[in-house]
């Protein structure tokens, strides 16, 4: 997929072609791997009350269907952190909102600890996942406005695959807390991480370049960062500011201007799907697992084999999106998802088979939903990128809750664990058919933004 980056130019010099044309600086490096961590963090945090969900059962006295109100949640938090943080994010600056979504769910994560019954536990999963849910697109939208064009979707693929590291992670370290300490533990890491991430977030991340040319107040700013891509730039902070595609009004609104509503609709239609499924299988995996007759620790590796295979799905979509239309490739991936999720309808006690199904649902159902994430970030242009990622990720989550739910639901009118996943596999086709459907869209507009 071709898409043009809109020109920013400083003193006669476009900074746009700098980023573009320049070999790859340890300075955006750097970018790179901050917005990996705080999207590994992300993912950490996100997973870690489906990893104690077995061990909180037992700790509240409650029965299994109990958790699907929580696990939905830190989902609803997530929803609207995305649908309103990233938008604000383009009128605020994004690295100043992402330390504020820092900050308000590696609190809550340490709240999270203090939880006396389901209801604050609710309430503490709903604000912190308001942080969770603006950081996500944020990182994105930064990961991929550093990134040259020629290798812009291979990063920002690499950058997302921070998420599962920090689900797959989550999951041994979660495995091995639990054996030493209480649930707590779990809780108390998931805050300590994001607050020192926090620190290196404030020194060493830099400010979106488009949103500081749009404002227009600091071009000086704008010039060290060419700079610190190319060193033998030389641009003029005192320069004329030139700026290309500056988004007009509400930036939702521009999801829809220009000819983006069906591709904008169809995106949304294929998160969602995709993301019901992914979500039903994350969070209720350790639980059927254990409830087939699995032991907690390998029920737990189990989920973490998923989020490592989710890694090597994402590093083979972005070799194959290098060579092949990227959501024709999506849609095999997404297909893919709905055979993994039938193999795991046929697990039973056996932990070896239940550890080869895992990775491969993980390469096929979130390998193929990392990439999704990140081509959402190139079919909008970067003055409302964060928008975009958000919106689709908010408008996707909206998955998110049903899957868990619908999850709870289905278990209490005693649902066998075969008919729960065959059902997931619905919504991983429809995912498939939008993925094509948007490949033609895409191309009929000739790349354009």
């Amino acid at each position: 997929m071709d898409i043009q980056t809109p020109a920013i130019s400083l003193g006669g010099v476009d900074v746009s072609n700098v980023i573009d044309t320049r070999r790859l600086s340890r300075f955006q490096i750097g970018v790179f791997v901050l917005c990996g961590l705080v999207i590994m963090i992300d993912g950490f945090d996100v997973q870690s009350i489906a990893y104690v969900a077995p061990v909180l059962t037992e700790a509240f006295h409650i029965e299994r269907a109990m958790l699907g109100p929580v696990f939905s949640a830190g989902l609803v938090g997530t929803v609207l952190g995305a649908l309103l943080i990233a938008p604000l994010a383009e009128r605020i600056g994004r690295k100043i909102a992402l330390i504020g979504c820092i900050a308000l769910f590696g609190v809550c994560s340490l709240l999270t600890t203090l939880a006396a019954d389901l209801e604050q536990l609710m309430i503490v999963r709903l604000v912190g996942g308001l942080g969770l849910g603006g950081a996500t697109p944020i990182a994105v939208a930064l990961g991929a406005e550093f990134s040259p064009q020629r290798s812009r979707a291979t990063i920002v693929m690499l950058i997302y695959c921070g998420y599962a590291i920090g689900a797959a992670g989550g999951g041994l370290i979660s495995a091995y807390l639990l054996q030493i300490l209480t649930w707590h533990a779990v809780f108390v890491l998931g805050a300590v991480l994001p607050l020192l991430l926090l620190i290196a977030v404030w020194l060493w991340l830099p400010e979106s370049i488009t949103y500081l040319a749009y404002r227009g107040t600091r071009n000086d700013l704008i010039a060290a960062y060419a700079r610190r891509i190319d060193s033998t730039v030389e641009i003029d902070p005192t320069g004329v500011l030139e700026v290309e595609d500056k988004a007009i009004g509400f930036p939702v609104a521009q999801l829809f201007a220009g000819g983006r509503t069906p591709r904008t609709l169809w995106l949304w239609l294929m998160f969602v799907t995709n993301i019901l499924s992914l979500y039903f299988m994350i969070s209720w995996f350790p639980t059927l697992a254990t409830t087939a007759g699995v032991d907690v620790s390998s029920a737990l590796v189990a989920a973490s084999l998923i989020q490592v295979g989710s890694i090597v799905g994402t590093l083979t979509l972005a070799a194959l999106a290098r060579r092949f239309d990227t959501f024709v490739v999506m849609s095999i991936g997404y297909m893919g998802g709905t055979v993994a999720l039938l193999l795991i309808a046929m697990a039973g006690s056996s932990v070896a088979y239940l550890m080869v199904v895992a990775f491969i649902a993980g390469f096929f159902v979130i390998g193929t939903q990392t990439g999704a994430n990140a081509v959402s970030s190139l079919v909008y242009p970067p003055s409302i990128r964060a928008t975009g990622v958000g919106w689709a990720l908010g408008i996707g989550r909206l998955g998110a809750i049903a899957g868990p739910y619908v999850g709870g639901v289905l278990i209490a009118l005693h649902w066998s664990s075969r008919d729960l996943f065959m059902v997931a596999t619905v919504p991983t086709a429809i995912a498939a058919i939008s993925a094509v459907i948007i490949s033609k869209l895409v191309r009929r507009a000739g790349g354009h933004l």
